[in-house]
């Protein structure tokens, strides 16, 4: 009895993935939770401001690929680095010290304390107070470092609009000097195929 040779199947996939597009909707998702529990979730601030600024990083080396041969070598650059080179070369002025750029630099600020973050002590100076003016709330209010006092709804969602108009005005100049760009926000594409494998 002769046994019959199993089938073979190749199976091939490739996916592209624009990994700033799904930093972006985390940043977002977070956001949306947050707004719809109604509560104040300290830590959804917190995800969805690193969020906004890993997906804007990330942003800046998806556009610095499509823009310089030589980006692998300017990667090194600050996010503020490769906010400049990219700028100079499309083409776009953003005012220091001005809304989006003054977003852009406290959002890394508080990025970077985070990203390298340490213990620290606060001790500000002690409050006297005559006795009536004590009130539990006094105790209960803690000093907080720079990177808890940034961390809040406004400070959310204005980091993810300023971002998102930076991303578009960068998008549309590139997209008018290449065609080899995908619409904002893509997050990929994902391939896959199934064929008969033969063994030679």
């Amino acid at each position: 009895m002769t046994r019959k040779k199993t089938q073979k199947v190749r199976v091939s996939k490739k996916r592209t993935i624009n990994t700033y597009a799904m930093l972006w909707w985390c940043s977002r998702g977070l956001l949306l939770y947050e707004q719809a529990e109604q509560k104040k979730p300290y830590w959804l601030w917190m995800g969805s401001l690193i969020f906004t600024a890993f997906s804007f990083e990330a942003y800046l080396n998806h556009i610095g690929q499509i823009l310089f041969t030589c980006w692998n070598r300017l990667e090194v650059l600050s996010p503020a680095g490769k906010l400049d080179i990219v700028c100079d070369k499309i083409g776009i002025l953003l005012p220091r010290g001005e809304r989006p750029r003054q977003t852009i630099k406290d959002l890394f600020q508080f990025r970077n304390d985070l990203a390298h973050g340490k213990t620290n002590i606060i001790e500000p100076d002690d409050t006297i107070l005559d006795y009536c003016q004590y009130t539990d709330e006094l105790i209960e209010d803690f000093p907080e470092t720079k990177w808890e006092k940034y961390c809040n709804r406004s400070n959310a969602e204005r980091a993810r609009e300023d971002i998102e108009n930076v991303m578009q005005l960068i998008h549309e100049k590139v997209t008018k000097v290449t065609n080899e760009i995908d619409p904002l926000f893509f997050s990929g594409l994902i391939e896959a195929s199934a064929s008969p494998h033969r063994e030679s």
